[in-house]
């Protein structure tokens, strides 16, 4: 008999220690799995936050880029606007075209710019006040059916400096974010 019992045992034993195998195997194959899967949700997960803040950063040079466009053309329509107010002889009308409110660039300065930009667009948003004060109320020459200001008044002065120092900043504005 005890032939007969050693021999019933080992079937079952060795397949116990199959049974036991297999689903070790099994479950270090799942654990293996949700490691590797892990890991690769981790770095997809990077990735997405990295294509997010360059996406981010793209849009920030667009906005920075036709917000310096913007002011570019502004204030190269005020130094054609004081070119044409300080010469007696010149046809054409001193007037301000249909541009962005300085308020509006104002505030996309504020929210977009360097702050060298910022600091020059104040200035010369001061200095364009001043010469249109100057217009209005200050000094100005007269002729037959033509006004002018002389082109040593402080206010022209102050406004050619700031038109100067605005096209500078942004040159150099649009040089770094190359």
């Amino acid at each position: 008999m005890a032939a007969t019992d050693v021999s019933l045992w080992v079937p079952l034993a060795s397949g116990a220690l199959g049974i036991v195998g297999a689903l070790a195997g099994a479950g270090i194959t799942q654990r293996a799995t949700r490691k590797r899967e892990d890991r690769r949700w981790v770095r997809e997960r990077e990735l997405d936050r990295i294509r997010h803040e360059q996406d981010r950063l793209v849009r920030q040079r667009e906005r920075r880029a036709a917000l310096y466009v913007d002011l570019a053309e502004y204030t190269q329509n005020e130094q054609s606007m004081l070119a044409a107010a300080t010469d007696e002889y010149s046809s054409r009308p001193v007037e301000v075209p249909d541009l962005q409110h300085p308020d509006r660039l104002a505030a996309r300065v504020m929210l977009y710019a360097s702050p060298q930009v910022g600091e020059s667009w104040a200035a010369l948003v001061r200095a364009i006040d001043r010469d249109r004060w100057e217009w209005t109320e200050g000094d100005v020459n007269h002729n037959g059916h033509q006004q002018w200001l002389d082109s040593d008044n402080s206010a022209v002065g102050e406004l050619d400096k700031a038109i100067n120092e605005m096209q500078s900043v942004l040159r150099a504005a649009v040089d770094e974010d190359r």
